[in-house]
């Protein structure tokens, strides 16, 4: 249900325990098909003539979101009764300053993520097995047997690889198919295989884990989204029932360190290996 993405993202963060819901499918709320619908502004109250001037002096302020909302409402309800004013000239010029706004956005952002990468790196835990090394952020949990939700680093003989982990474990099977995530409304779902293990005696416990790598656009917006959205819910999607998992923000600045991290760490690479995919599995 992709539409806006402030992602749209991928580091990843730790949900061990919060709330859980289990029933036979996530509500609407959790887990809508929609998109978000736009919200109608009503400027009819406004005569044509002083609206195309409250446009004319948004976009000589910069305002530009709220002069093109008024713009779009007069081009659609009132095309023809400004006496031959072409307003598609107009719009022209709201696309152009908010083409510039956005490419002048972008840049101040891959600035600061610039700024942060080397730090990043020291905000990992590394693990060393055999030829490969892997980044975690310092929250994530160090041992296999506890729930979690986060992304983490693959460093291989090919290069760094981003991997996204979530794992359920509980009293009864989910069966999980796939991972959702509501971000500020909006439905994003990660798919891939899940490992089912059961351990038996006193602490018997089922578990579920889905490990996927992150390589494709779609997935790392995924990621980002999540790192940036407001309100995040994850939810494990099961064949009959599904867990549900608050994100906070502490959560989402993991997610952020794990990117930061592994953008750094494709920089350092030798351009011999800049070939890598996600091959070294």
């Amino acid at each position: 249900m992709f539409k806006l993405l402030s992602l749209g993202s991928v580091a990843f963060l730790i949900a061990c325990g919060g709330n859980t819901t289990t029933n036979n499918s996530p509500s609407i709320n959790e887990n809508s098909a929609n998109k978000v619908k736009e919200i109608q502004v009503d400027f009819s109250s406004i005569p044509e003539e002083k609206l195309l001037k409250h446009i004319q002096a948004h976009l000589d302020l910069g305002q530009l979101k709220e002069g093109k909302e008024k713009l779009l409402y007069l081009m659609e309800n009132h095309p023809d009764s400004l006496n031959g004013v072409d307003l598609t000239v107009l719009k022209n010029s709201f696309d152009i300053e908010l083409e510039a706004e956005e490419k002048k956005n972008l840049a101040i952002a891959e600035a600061e993520a610039l700024k942060r990468m080397p730090e990043a790196i020291n905000k990992m835990r590394v693990v060393k097995e055999g030829k490969n090394t892997f980044y975690y952020d310092l929250s994530s949990p160090e041992f296999n047997t506890k729930e979690c939700f986060y992304a983490y680093i693959k460093k291989g003989t090919y290069g760094p690889q981003l991997r996204f982990r979530a794992r359920y474990v509980g009293t009864q099977w989910i069966n999980m198919e796939n991972v959702m995530m509501t971000i500020d409304n909006l439905d994003h779902t990660l798919n891939g295989k899940v490992e089912k293990i059961e351990t038996k005696g006193k602490k018997a416990y089922k578990m579920e884990l889905f490990d996927i790598p992150v390589d494709t656009e779609k997935e790392v917006n995924t990621l980002k989204a999540i790192a940036n959205g407001n309100e995040v819910v994850a939810l494990y999607i099961g064949a009959d029932s599904y867990k549900k998992r608050e994100i906070s923000k502490e959560q989402k600045v993991a997610i952020r360190n794990v990117i930061d991290a592994f953008q750094y760490l494709k920089k350092t690479v030798s351009k011999k290996k800049e070939y890598y995919s996600n091959i070294d599995e």
